[in-house]
C-alpha cells in the first residue's frame, strides 16, 4: 500500500499537467472548444481513489493539515469544473482551472514526498471526526462559489463590452454569454448542495471536541451562512423570479467578494 500511495502521490500532478497542456491547446489554438474530455473524469476519479486509499491506510480522513487540504482543494477544483464542463459543453476556461488544480496538487505532493503513507504530524485526535467531514463539503462549496463569481464576472464584462460594441480577447477566446451564464448557474447549484451538507454537519462539531465558540469559529459560521444565503437567493430568484443571467451573475460576484472578506477575517483570527 505504501508503494502504491507513493506512486499515486507523484502521478497525480503529472496527470493534471497533461490535462493542462491539453486544455491549453484548446484555449490558444481553439481546438475542440465544445468537446467534453473523458480524461478529466478519469483523473478526478483517480484522485478521489488516492485520497480514499490514503485515508484507509492512515486511519482517518486526510484533511488535518495544509498540504493534505491542498490535495482535497485540487480535487474540489477539478471536480466542480468537470461538472460545469459536463453541463455547459464548453471547455475554453479549463486551462485556468486546471492550472490551479495542478499547482494545488503539486504543492501537496512536494510536501508529502517520502511520507505520503505516514500519519500526519497533527494528531488525529486533535481534529474531531465531524470537523474533518465538515471540511470536505465546505471546500467544495467555497470552490463552487469562486467558480460562480469568476464566471459571473466574465459574463458581466462580456455583456458590458457587447453593449458598448467593444470586442476584445473576451469575445475571441472565452465562451459567449449564452454559455457563461449557465456555467455560473451550475456552479451556484453545486455550491448550494455542498454548503447545505457542510451546515448540516456543523452542529455535530459541538459534541466532537471542536465546539468552543471562539471568535474564529463564529466568523466561520457567519461566512458559511452568508454563502448559503447567497446561493439560496440566486437559486430562488432564478426559479421563482425568473431573474436574468446578468442579475444572477451580479449576485455571484458580490457574494464571492463578501464571503472572501469574511474568510479573510476568520483567517486573521486564527
Amino acid at each position: 500500500m505504501a508503494d502504491l500511495l507513493a506512486i499515486g502521490n507523484w502521478l497525480l500532478p503529472l496527470l493534471y499537467l497533461v490535462l493542462l497542456v491539453d486544455y491549453g491547446a484548446t484555449f490558444f489554438l481553439r481546438m475542440r472548444t465544445d468537446a467534453r474530455s473523458p480524461w478529466l473524469l478519469v483523473v478526478v476519479a483517480a484522485h478521489l481513489a488516492f485520497l480514499v486509499l490514503r485515508g484507509v491506510h492512515i486511519g482517518y480522513l486526510p484533511v488535518t493539515n495544509a498540504w493534505e487540504t491542498a490535495s482535497v482543494l485540487a480535487l474540489a477544483t477539478a471536480g466542480v469544473y468537470a461538472w460545469v464542463e459536463l453541463a455547459s459543453r464548453d471547455r475554453r476556461t479549463g486551462v485556468f482551472v486546471l492550472l490551479l488544480a495542478f499547482l494545488f496538487q503539486y504543492t501537496s505532493s512536494m510536501l508529502l514526498a517520502g511520507r505520503v503513507a505516514e500519519p500526519s504530524e497533527v494528531s488525529p485526535g486533535a481534529v474531531g471526526m465531524w470537523a474533518r467531514l465538515h471540511v470536505v463539503p465546505a471546500l467544495v462549496a467555497y470552490t463552487a462559489l469562486a467558480f460562480a463569481g469568476v464566471y459571473g464576472l466574465l459574463y458581466l464584462l462580456e455583456h458590458r463590452g457587447l453593449r458598448r460594441h467593444r470586442f476584445g480577447v473576451l469575445f475571441d477566446r472565452l465562451p459567449p454569454l449564452d454559455v457563461l451564464g449557465p456555467m455560473a448557474w451550475h456552479a451556484l447549484l453545486t455550491g448550494f448542495v455542498a454548503m447545505t451538507v457542510a451546515i448540516a454537519v456543523a452542529p455535530l462539531l459541538l459534541g466532537d471536541g471542536d465546539g468552543e465558540m471562539t471568535a474564529k469559529v463564529i466568523s466561520k459560521i457567519i461566512a458559511g451562512s452568508v454563502a448559503w444565503v447567497v446561493y439560496a437567493v440566486a437559486i430562488l430568484g432564478r426559479w421563482l423570479g425568473k431573474w436574468p443571467a446578468s442579475r444572477i451573475s451580479t449576485i455571484a460576484v458580490a457574494g464571492f467578494i463578501v464571503v472572501m472578506a469574511l474568510l479573510t477575517v476568520s483567517g486573521l483570527l486564527s
